[in-house]
């Protein structure tokens, strides 16, 4: 029988891709909460947060409608965004009607 050398199961389990894909949804979720915290009221509870990736946040808004007024708005709405993620350059929307269901 192969000797293995003890490993602590703790360093295994933080190490794992589970705990990256743990770690990365808490970190969305944060996100989100601040992105909805500091948009304006009728934003509130109208997109989540879907992914962040190069600079880039990706949301998900409940309809077109929705997604042309946070369009016009959207200078306004990243210099919000850059205060909760300082390095943020552009947000993404898009349209996901099922998030009107939640």
């Amino acid at each position: 029988m192969r000797q293995n050398k003890m490993k602590n199961i703790k360093d295994v389990v933080e190490k794992s891709s589970f705990a990256k894909i743990a770690r990365r949804g808490l970190f969305l979720s944060e996100l989100n909460r601040e992105l909805q915290a500091i948009f304006p009221q009728e934003f509130k509870g109208r997109f989540r947060v879907a992914n962040i990736r190069d600079d880039v946040i990706y949301c998900e808004v409940e309809n077109a409608t929705l997604r042309q007024g946070i369009l016009f708005r959207q200078n306004e709405l990243l210099g919000l965004a850059k205060q909760a993620f300082p390095q943020v350059k552009k947000l993404e929307f898009k349209i996901n009607p099922e998030l009107a269901l939640v």
